[in-house]
């Protein structure tokens, strides 16, 4: 989603830059229902206050600048004005289904490596030995094995840490056993 809106934004950037004449930010958001599209720019709207004009007709010659543009074509179906001013947008099927095809066949699915590799290092699970496991210990494990797959498939160095907690009372208990019952274990052989 994030690249459709990223694409999305390049084209009505620079659609809005020929069309106004200046440059302004824009707005790709998902739609919210079937019938309006893919997604929509609710641009005009802004662009309506700040400039003094009719949203629908700023709608309107972002439209045709948009349209005017080559790569349009290959990706765009239709870009029509609803409303206020809002332009909804319908991605080709075509190209829905030759970019979902690149995403099939790319093992990293169109995640793009980090810039900056970290190291991340991620505590999880933690039971504690004086007391019963329970399923509360496999939620936090599951959760941070979790967590430490998606870093690593992103391409972060992972360090998995699982800690044993609370080890005074079951060790304070071997110690008083080993006193009681064999108190020589302790004493210098010599």
């Amino acid at each position: 989603m994030a690249y459709f809106i990223e694409l999305l934004s390049s084209l009505f950037e620079k659609g809005i830059s020929s069309a106004l004449g200046t440059k302004h930010s824009v707005e790709i958001t998902p739609s919210t229902q079937d019938r309006f599209g893919h997604y929509q720019c609710n641009s005009a709207m802004k662009l309506a206050k700040e400039l003094g004009k009719s949203p629908r007709d700023i709608a309107s010659s972002v439209v045709k600048a948009v349209k005017a543009q080559d790569e349009t074509y290959s990706i765009i179906d239709s870009l029509e004005i609803a409303g206020p001013g809002f332009i909804n947008v319908t991605l080709k099927s075509s190209y829905l289904s030759e970019y979902t095809g690149k995403l099939f066949n790319d093992p990293r699915i169109g995640v793009p490596k980090p810039k900056e590799l970290q190291t991340i290092c991620i505590d999880f699970s933690s039971p504690n030995v004086a007391k019963q496991l329970h399923v509360a210990h496999l939620r936090s494990t599951i959760i941070g094995d979790s967590l430490s797959r998606l870093f690593e498939f992103i391409g972060h160095k992972v360090i998995r840490l699982n800690h044993i907690g609370d080890w005074g009372t079951p060790f304070g208990m071997l110690i008083a056993y080993i006193k009681i019952h064999h108190p020589d274990v302790l004493q210098d052989p010599k």
